[in-house]
């Protein structure tokens, strides 16, 4: 009997001391901690091209994970690619002749120029001396008008000619002038810059991944065609994300920026991920809806954000979870990206 006695009163005190023990738990986690609650997000991108034009493969689908850099899609470059070739044949051209003018007049184009010029001159006196001839005959009434007027025309054809073999020798014989070079480098340039635009075009019509994230949404397929800036893909880095929670404005000054806040989520089985805060509002607003707060009273609250490394990426945009902020140095069993030591 006196064991069974002993036993009672054993298990009551036990039971008295539990209770204690946990109600001083939760009145010291009250001093030393705020509970919050909200939704994890990342940082999400839309992804486009920056030209116009027909998607020709598409590399991801949504729930894939890709690496900064990666190629995930592609536009028809058939159109760029020739326009690339046509600039660079522009730019080879102008090449060789700002190089000829460089090189000045070879003696083999002098020689040219100057019996086309002599050519040139025989032709001119040999018409010359028809026109006098035809004149005189004119004057003595022996041939009409027309015959006379024939002749003209092929001395003034003559001097002409004359005249464009003359400046072509003197140019030849000169050398290139130096605004000729001149416009000769300036046309250099300018195909190279239309070569540089056109292969820069050309490389708009491969779609890289700007950062390391999810898929999280698929907006263009395969065949479409596509407007300059309209998203294809949204990505999401989510080994950094963040809770999105609330503080009342009772608890605000309790709050500083970088306190080390303990989330846990849904998910089973129970882990916690340690975390900072790094943004605290500083304009109040009310209860969102869709946040549960434990004093429903209060209805203005600031937003916060904490960090929180994930990278397992078990954390998901829109995920539901709460938050203890921590409010005194506690004893902690994890290292850095929430791994623990």
């Amino acid at each position: 009997m006196k064991r069974w006695v002993f036993f009672f009163f054993f298990i009551v005190i036990f039971a008295v001391g539990l209770v204690f023990y946990l109600f001083v738990k939760d009145k010291g986690d009250g001093d030393s901690s705020i509970k919050v609650s909200g939704n994890i997000e990342a940082t999400e991108v839309d992804v486009g091209f920056k030209l116009s034009g027909r998607i020709v493969q598409l590399y991801v689908q949504e729930g894939d994970w890709v690496e900064k850099g990666k190629v995930i899609a592609m536009l028809d470059d058939e159109d760029l690619r020739q326009r690339v070739e046509l600039a660079r044949a522009t730019l080879r051209a102008s090449q060789a002749r700002l190089e000829k003018l460089l090189a000045g007049s070879r003696p083999e184009e002098i020689r040219e120029a100057k019996a086309n010029l002599q050519q040139a001159q025989f032709d001119f006196e040999n018409k010359k001396t028809q026109y006098e001839r035809m004149k005189t005959l004119f004057d003595g009434r022996v041939i009409p008008r027309e015959t006379l007027d024939n002749a003209e025309t092929k001395l003034k054809i003559a001097k002409a000619a004359l005249e464009g073999t003359t400046e072509v020798f003197k140019k030849v014989k000169e050398g290139p002038r130096k605004e000729d070079i001149e416009d000769g480098r300036a046309q250099v340039e300018q195909a190279r810059a239309s070569l540089k635009l056109a292969e820069t075009q050309l490389g708009y019509t491969v779609l890289q991944s700007p950062i390391s994230g999810i898929v999280l949404v698929k907006s263009g397929e395969k065949g479409e065609v596509v407007n300059p800036g309209t998203s294809v893909l949204t990505l999401a880095d989510i080994v950094n994300v963040w809770l999105k929670a609330y503080i009342p404005e009772t608890e605000l000054s309790r709050v500083r920026w970088g306190q080390e806040v303990i989330v846990t989520t849904d998910l089973r089985p129970p882990k916690e991920y340690k975390g900072k805060i790094s943004f605290i509002s500083s304009q109040s607003e009310f209860t969102p809806k869709q946040i549960q707060t434990e004093k429903e009273r209060v209805t203005l609250v600031y937003r916060i954000k904490v960090d929180i490394p994930n990278p397992d990426r078990e954390l998901k945009p829109g995920m539901p979870a709460d938050g203890r902020i921590l409010l005194a140095p506690v004893s902690s069993s994890f290292g850095k990206d929430n791994t623990k030591k």
